[in-house]
């Protein structure tokens, strides 16, 4: 009798052991292929995403196309320029629309992302001027004569300035005077009824400025 308990008390512990080392097979066995997935993806995964041109440089009031590529589990690639979600990280800098396309709106810097699918690539737009300089201002109606930035104009005249940047892109300025008597509208750039006299006319847009005399007779 004790002969059979011992044998059945043998098998029974067999049994569990056996048990458990499936259990621990079982279990090894999911977690090499979680592992798996992670280290090979899916061939149709995409796994990264760059965005071309690479650190763009553009100038006022222009536009850029930028273009993304994804990259694949397979280790192929192909243009996801479509199906990617762009962003600027500063719209006020420039704008970016569904299809990849950027406008310059200010001088500075911002960055383009392209994202998808958890992946996401960006670069490195930098807005300028076109050359550097600042702006020219000239008049448009009103001033009898002009040369450079030198304005000569009649008393009781309207006179309409306008500004441009150095790539020669008219802008929206904000316009002073230096002389009280001849003022000048902030948005328009337009002088209503000038006084006799002698001002300094300011444009300033995006950072930078230009000026001209003008003088009332």
């Amino acid at each position: 009798m004790l002969k059979c308990l011992s044998s059945i008390r043998h098998s029974r512990f067999a049994s569990v052991n056996s048990y458990r080392w499936t259990l621990v097979s079982l279990l090894s066995a999911i977690a090499f292929t979680v592992s798996c997935g992670k280290f090979f993806p899916d061939a149709n995964s995409l796994v990264a995403i760059s965005v071309t041109p690479s650190n763009a440089s553009l100038q006022l009031t222009k536009t850029q196309q930028f273009t993304a590529i994804g990259s694949f589990g397979d280790g192929t690639s192909k243009d996801v320029s479509s199906s990617v979600t762009w962003s600027s990280s500063s719209s006020s800098v420039a704008s970016i629309n569904s299809a990849g396309l950027a406008t310059a709106l200010q001088t500075g810097t911002t960055t383009i992302t392209a994202s998808q699918s958890g992946q996401s690539g960006s670069t490195t737009l930098t807005v300028t001027t076109g050359g550097g300089g600042g702006l020219t201002i000239s008049c448009l109606a009103g001033c009898t004569s002009s040369s450079g930035t030198t304005f000569i104009a009649s008393s009781g005249s309207t006179l309409t300035f306008q500004a441009k940047d150095s790539s020669g892109q008219t802008v929206n300025a904000t316009w002073t005077s230096s002389n009280a008597n001849i003022p000048i509208n902030a948005n328009t750039g337009i002088v209503l009824n000038a006084a006799s006299g002698t001002t300094t006319i300011t444009a300033t847009a995006n950072g930078v400025t230009g000026s001209g005399t003008l003088t009332v007779q």
